[in-house]
């Protein structure tokens, strides 16, 4: 038989077994590729790394997200600082304008020009740059309603709502001085329980009829500050007295008035006078409102027969002096009988302002 014979590509070559030993060498191959590309890892990504407490940290610029600016068209809003501060204060509403701490030029305007406003329209169109009022009169009569016990019969008629209309006004920017009748008051001073009395212990008046009360009595003092003190509180600038000591002989009769501490003590109306005013400005001061007085230059030079007051209680109690007359006169009266600084403190009372001058002046009529 014939035996076949095959050929060279019948014959496949014999590579053996895969052993252990080949795959532990494969694996370590793979280990040592790991190791060369972690180590080359670090040395890429050392500037991105950081450690912390709670281990490595990588901050990668291609894993880092850019925050677009911005534009001003654009609908974002950047706060800066920190949102729970409280606001600047420039950045708040502006206060109102407040008044001016003296005016020189005073126009004299009724309460209603307060009350409806048209008191800042009527001093711009006389040249004045403040305006006074009268809110007790000689006949005792208020502008407002007073919490005062002693001012039930001095408020008749008048609206309720008056003392917050004049705090209103008065947070505006004219400056305004409230002009107040003192012991020359007839609504209290017709009562014999604080009236000035005549040696025959009837109820004194003076040329005009009028009634007084008793300077010396200590509620009427006490009434007079606590009328001051509700002015001050609302906000006027300055509080002019009138008829703020006894009564001259300019005003009346005065022999047949009842000598006495409790009425006239003759020969010692100044201390009685000084105490009140020292009283009144103290009742003042926290609020900052000027104490004037109004009178001729003889009574508060204390020239007269029965002085009431002393250029000592004008230089320690007294802001300005409200004087009609030569103004040149008046001053020299004043300077000699020792009042400080009389030119800036003295107000020269007119008919009509004088645009011309420099000095303080008032219109003193309504």
């Amino acid at each position: 038989m014939r035996r076949s014979q095959k050929s060279q590509f019948d014959y496949h070559s014999y590579r053996g077994r895969t052993t252990l030993t080949d795959w532990l060498k494969r694996i370590a191959l793979i280990l040592a590729l790991l190791v060369l590309a972690a180590v080359a890892a670090l040395f890429v990504l050392q500037p991105f790394t950081s450690y912390t407490d709670g281990g490595l940290q990588w901050d990668l610029p291609f894993f880092s997200r850019q925050e677009p600016e911005s534009s001003a068209s654009g609908n974002y809003t950047i706060v800066e600082g920190d949102p729970n501060a409280q606001p600047d204060a420039s950045q708040e509403e502006p206060a109102p304008p407040a008044a001016p701490e003296t005016a020189s030029s005073l126009l004299s305007v009724p309460l209603s020009a307060l009350l409806d406003g048209s008191a800042a329209q009527l001093a711009r169109e006389a040249g004045a740059d403040g305006v006074t009022v009268t809110v007790k009169d000689d006949a005792g009569a208020l502008a407002w309603q007073s919490e005062q016990p002693l001012a039930a019969q001095a408020m008749e008629g008048v609206p309720e709502d008056s003392a917050s209309a004049l705090t209103q006004w008065n947070q505006g920017d004219v400056y305004t001085a409230a002009r107040l009748s003192c012991f020359r008051d007839e609504a209290l001073g017709s009562s014999m329980d604080y009236t000035l009395r005549t040696s025959s212990d009837y109820r004194w008046q003076d040329g005009e009829g009028a009634h007084w009360t008793t300077p010396s009595n200590p509620a009427v003092q006490e009434y007079l500050i606590g009328l001051m003190t509700e002015l001050a509180q609302m906000g006027f600038d300055e509080i002019v007295l009138e008829h703020w000591g006894y009564p001259t002989q300019a005003d009346g009769s005065l022999s047949n008035l009842k000598t006495g501490e409790d009425n006239y003590p003759a020969g010692a109306l100044a201390p009685v006078i000084s105490h009140f005013l020292a009283q009144a400005a103290q009742a003042l001061e926290p609020y900052g409102t000027k104490l004037s007085l109004a009178g001729e230059a003889d009574v508060l030079a204390g020239s007269g027969a029965e002085p009431c007051l002393t250029a000592d209680a004008v230089n320690a109690h007294v802001d300005r002096l409200w004087v009609p007359g030569d103004r040149g006169q008046v001053l020299s009266v004043l300077e000699a009988a020792g009042v400080e600084n009389a030119g800036e403190r003295t107000v020269s009372l007119a008919e009509a302002l004088d645009p011309s001058s420099q000095a303080p002046q008032a219109v003193w009529n309504e």
